[in-house]
């Protein structure tokens, strides 16, 4: 059964990823590379093809010659299969992880046209209405299209950037749980404190603007001008492992809530509850 650590595939799609993007792309991986190709074409050595009436020699001893090589050729093409195999699983794990290790300096690579996509959409979204569907912007207006249209092409090409992104991301197995895609792309602006949670900052201003994300799924462009404008969120795009811990935060001032919600404790008890909660 073939494994993540024998299927190189996802660490292929994210060198691909890095070559197109103009990324460096480390020479062991290549080599690392061809050493897969090598066992790929060694486990696929198939023996002589069965031979026809005109094949059949003139004589008895060119057969006898005949059959012995053809006997070897099927010894040849048998132990290069079976030795290919010994060699498949080691070389693809080798190759997964030096991609693995190559990826967060790939992403970190994507950062800065990234951040320079984000620049545009949060110039062209003070040019534009505060409500931010397609159906109601009226596109006639010059003052109104032009911005619109700057920020379409900014949408597109994060899209594009982000997808790229998250192709690097699966060739290291991360980035899951719930709002994985809103962590690989945004953080909180800050990070809570008791303030934050005793003045209800979660149910009333960052839990609607993470609902209204959600909401604006089919609506990408709307969706990265919401981001763009909320005060909640920074735009950065996170390297493997900065998700969970994106995730982390958020989990940790949802349980600090919990602590305030009919927990029984008194106002400083529960100051000193929500901090150590907030801490982690």
């Amino acid at each position: 059964m073939i494994t993540f650590d024998h299927d190189t595939g996802k660490a292929q799609a994210a060198v691909d990823v890095a070559r197109r993007r103009g990324l460096p792309v480390p020479q062991q991986i290549d080599d690392t590379a061809a050493m897969w190709e090598v066992v790929i074409d060694a486990s696929r050595m198939q023996p002589p093809e069965r031979p026809g009436r005109d094949d059949v020699p003139a004589t008895v001893d060119e057969l006898r010659a005949l059959i012995e090589e053809r006997a070897h050729a099927h010894r040849i093409a048998e132990a290069h299969r079976a030795t290919a195999g010994d060699y498949r699983e080691p070389i693809a794990r080798k190759y997964n992880q030096l991609v693995a290790a190559q990826v967060p300096a790939w992403i970190g690579g994507l950062q800065p046209d990234f951040l320079a996509l984000v620049k545009v959409l949060a110039k062209q979204e003070k040019k534009l209405p505060a409500l931010l569907d397609p159906h109601h912007i009226d596109l006639r207006r010059p003052e109104i299209s032009a911005p619109w249209e700057t920020a379409t092409a900014a949408a597109v090409k994060l899209d594009q950037l982000v997808a790229d992104r998250q192709i690097l991301a699966r060739a290291v197995g991360q980035d899951l749980g719930p709002d994985a895609q809103l962590h690989a792309v945004a953080k909180l602006a800050k990070n809570p404190d008791n303030d934050d949670v005793f003045g209800h900052r979660l149910r009333d201003e960052v839990g609607p603007a993470r609902q209204t994300w959600r909401d604006l799924k089919h609506q990408p462009i709307a969706r990265w001008l919401h981001l763009a404008r909320s005060p909640h969120f920074t735009l950065q795009l996170a390297t493997p492992g900065e998700v969970e811990q994106r995730q982390a935060v958020m989990d940790r001032w949802s349980q600090a809530v919990q602590i305030i919600m009919g927990s029984g404790l008194s106002h400083q008890q529960a100051q000193h509850a929500v901090a150590q909660a907030l801490r982690g």
